[in-house]
């Protein structure tokens, strides 16, 4: 598994310099799997979506399709506003800012072998209240279900 907030020794913020296996949980909470199906929409021009596949409350893991280039043009850059939601559930979190914190890494997909799947970590960064409210609940719900 990817791993996810962390930060080198020398503090530079590069995507390549944030993946260590040195230290397994660096993580100041774990993440859940998710049950539900929970997308993310990624500011890169034009905008993507992915699925979230595990949360936590400070942070999380989706795959997207790598069409377009997008995780060229995701890995130029530190800070992302995403959206999240979960359709037919009622839930949406609208531009969550985030850092990335994990290598964009390839991922088997049997059954999207010939498309180019990536997985994403991210942190997120300064959240309101209201938005770690919902974020809160999003994790404790996926945790029950986890159960």
């Amino acid at each position: 598994m990817i791993r996810c907030d962390t930060t080198n020794v020398s503090g530079d913020h590069r995507m390549e310099d944030h993946y260590n296996n040195s230290n397994p949980n660096r993580r100041r909470d774990d993440r859940v799997s998710v049950a539900d199906s929970i997308y993310v929409i990624i500011d890169t021009e034009p905008q993507t979506m992915g699925q979230v596949v595990e949360i936590s409350s400070t942070g999380m893991a989706f795959t997207l399709v790598d069409l377009n280039a997008v995780s060229r043009r995701l890995a130029k850059q530190t800070i992302v506003n995403l959206d999240l939601f979960a359709g037919g559930k009622g839930f949406f979190l609208k531009n969550i800012e985030c850092r990335l914190v994990s290598k964009i890494e390839k991922v088997s997909a049997p059954s999207l072998s010939s498309l180019p799947i990536k997985r994403v970590g991210v942190k997120f960064e300064g959240l309101s209240v209201p938005q770690q409210v919902q974020i809160n609940q999003l994790v404790r719900k996926q945790h029950l279900k986890e159960h």
